[in-house]
């Protein structure tokens, strides 16, 4: 495990009981180390959506635990927010609540690199999911994907 994705675990073990008390889970955790400026991007979720202020109240909680914590040594923006409605799916549990979802899928398969597809994400376990497009299902392992993420329909 490299440091990026060290940092990224021990943030989300943190974050943890917070959002544990505050009734929230955590979507997602970015580290993204970049020159002089780097960024933490924390996406918190629950159903029927985030407020700024659950925004806010993480972000100050998380902040101060950093800092007691001195888990990451370099000066960085801390970001606190929703997915998004679009939000991009990276783990098995993200496709596994966005079952019935349009979905955009990038794919890193050999012979189709780049190729995307978009439709209704039928089904998903945990090796994969299938979608169904206009020209029929799919199976997609997530090792193909290299990008996917929700489409709001009729836009």
């Amino acid at each position: 495990m490299g440091p990026k994705e060290e940092i990224e675990k021990r943030v989300a073990e943190l974050l943890e009981p917070i959002l544990e008390e505050e009734g929230l889970e955590l979507y997602d955790v970015e580290w993204s180390p970049a020159g002089r400026y780097s960024y933490l991007r924390i996406y918190i979720d629950r159903e029927g959506g985030v407020t700024i202020g659950d925004c806010e109240r993480v972000s100050h909680q998380i902040s101060d635990l950093l800092d007691v914590e001195d888990l990451i040594n370099t000066r960085y923006f801390l970001e606190v927010s929703s997915p998004g409605l679009t939000r991009e799916l990276k783990k098995p549990l993200h496709y596994q609540k966005s079952v019935g979802s349009m979905v955009r899928v990038v794919l890193k398969r050999v012979g189709e690199l780049g190729r995307t597809l978009e439709g209704t994400l039928k089904e998903a376990d945990d090796e994969g999911f299938t979608l169904l497009t206009e020209e029929g299902e799919v199976r997609i392992e997530y090792h193909e994907v290299a990008r996917a993420r929700l489409e709001i329909e009729g836009v």
